[in-house]
């Protein structure tokens, strides 16, 4: 039988800044097999996730920043193990906490929509929202920024589906966020990639 995937990135983070996640993960989330991509970090801190039940993959070194080489790091992986595993969950490890297992949900919604993949609603639009309505102005300019600043944003942090699509979504968020202008322009190439 299959697991079910709950997978995250960082890098500099110490165990007071991961201690929330985690542990609503493993109170919540007993079945699913657990991962920590990891950039740099303590021996403190890789030692105390493999106590809390993780799994530790270690990021390549690249001069890119971790808001989008996490999806490189989550790709490998997955493009290794999608087979073991039912659903994905991935989410941002420093501001994410969960209050139940989402996976019974996810399960649900997927089969109600038919659909391979859910994305989470920032509930605003671009236009509207001061940090995201710049960061889409300075990863694409002008002409697509006035495309797209109508549109309601979602939320890159918080990402799930099946084992095979999400494999495939994180390449393609990866391979969308390089080269740009800015260094952190994951939400906006996610956003208008899945707009098209």
């Amino acid at each position: 039988m299959k697991k079910n995937l709950i997978i995250g990135g960082c890098t500099n983070y110490g165990i007071n800044e991961l201690k929330p996640w985690v542990l609503s993960i493993n109170e919540h989330m007993k079945n699913a097999h657990k991962v920590m991509c990891v950039g740099n970090a303590t021996k403190e801190t890789r030692d105390w996730l493999v106590e809390q039940g993780f799994e530790i993959v270690d990021m390549p070194q690249a001069n890119i920043t971790v808001h989008v080489l996490r999806f490189l790091s989550i790709y490998e992986y997955l493009r290794q193990n999608w087979e073991k595993f039912d659903y994905v969950i991935t989410t941002d490890v420093k501001d994410v906490i969960f209050q139940q297992n989402p996976f019974p949900e996810l399960d649900s919604r997927i089969k109600l929509s038919n659909k391979d993949l859910i994305f989470s609603s920032e509930s605003m639009k671009y236009k509207d929202e001061p940090w995201g309505n710049q960061n889409l102005l300075e990863t694409y300019g002008p002409y697509i920024y006035n495309k797209f600043k109508d549109n309601e944003i979602y939320n890159v942090g918080v990402l799930a589906g099946k084992a095979n699509a999400m494999r495939d979504l994180c390449l393609n968020i990866f391979l969308a966020a390089i080269g740009r202008p800015i260094p952190i322009c994951d939400q906006s190439t996610f956003n208008v990639m899945i707009n098209m």
